[in-house]
């Protein structure tokens, strides 16, 4: 399905039309240049590209708050390579189970106020955190991604990648658009945990499962800042033969979003509000403390205790 019948796209636009009328539409705090933020790096078998990827966040002209990388059972966890930025905190998990399982878990059990997502062989421009706080500030919008470069690691090719301003307005009419780049965005931990959070039994395609299901009860913008570089290379999730963009595995995925937007359109057509919550959902993963301080917990104190 590519384009939604003319009569759902009016009925979603109505939707959008009147975002305060619904119940999980957050109405009392915004992001902002004082919010906390946690980074979140998921990990697998990265340890190239890792120094890179931390080097660009500790250097944020906007300090975050706190940085978190998430091995996801890489044999080994990259312990001396997150030994070389203090303020870094390494956990692990025993289990295989994507980056989105991994990030739920963190962002069920830390207390910050918005996370920030990059993937382990990525890099951020120094001003990417404070621009997209800004931009957070200035619109109200929940979850605010950024232009990016694709570096063609075979080729060594630069490409740039852009996206909408206006994430609502293309989702509004797109069934298949990439309207943001989500390791390039940061999202405030209302939002997700108001949403039930991301359908961790997804092991890839929950970004843009998530951001189809906000998109109903919250701003989601990006900026025009290039501020994030996405590197190509083999072996990647998005690039291997069993689950890259066009594997059978994501093929399979994506019919089943399709199916869920179309119920959703569907239902929004009829007057109906459209369902919110994960697509699929699967256990908490544990997690195992390796390395470096410990994140505020969103029960108080320090977690993990």
């Amino acid at each position: 399905m590519g384009e939604l019948s003319s009569l759902a796209e009016s009925a979603v636009a109505s939707y959008l039309d009147d975002p305060l009328a619904h119940p999980l539409v957050q109405r009392d705090r915004r992001l902002g240049r004082q919010s906390s933020v946690l980074a979140i790096v998921p990990h697998f078998q990265c340890e190239a590209w890792l120094g890179d990827c931390l080097d660009s966040l500790v250097r944020q002209t906007r300090p975050l708050d706190a940085i978190v990388v998430v091995d996801d059972a890489s044999g080994s966890p990259p312990v001396a390579i997150v030994r070389a930025f203090p303020q870094v905190t390494l956990l692990a998990s025993t289990e295989n189970v994507g980056p989105y399982r991994l990030s739920q878990e963190v962002i069920a059990n830390t207390g910050y106020d918005a996370y920030l997502f990059q993937d382990a062989d990525d890099w951020s421009a120094p001003t990417r955190l404070a621009s997209l706080l800004a931009e957070a500030e200035r619109s109200g919008a929940e979850m605010v991604g950024c232009q990016a470069y694709r570096l063609i690691s075979a080729e060594g090719e630069v490409v740039p990648l852009t996206y909408p301003l206006d994430v609502n307005a293309t989702l509004e009419t797109s069934a298949s658009r990439h309207a943001l780049m989500h390791p390039s965005s940061i999202v405030s931990r209302d939002l997700v945990m108001r949403l039930g959070g991301y359908a961790t039994g997804l092991k890839f395609g929950a970004d843009t499962e998530f951001e189809r299901r906000a998109s109903y009860v919250a701003r989601i913008v990006n900026i025009p800042d290039f501020a994030y570089v996405v590197r190509n290379r083999a072996g990647s999730l998005t690039s291997s033969a069993e689950t890259g963009l066009w594997s059978d595995s994501r093929r399979a995925v994506r019919q089943i979003q399709l199916a869920r937007f179309r119920e959703n359109a569907d239902r929004v057509a009829a007057g109906a509000e459209p369902i919110l919550t994960p697509i699929a959902v699967a256990d908490p993963i544990p997690l195992t403390y390796v390395a470096g301080p410990r994140l505020a917990s969103a029960a108080g104190g320090v977690w993990p205790a």
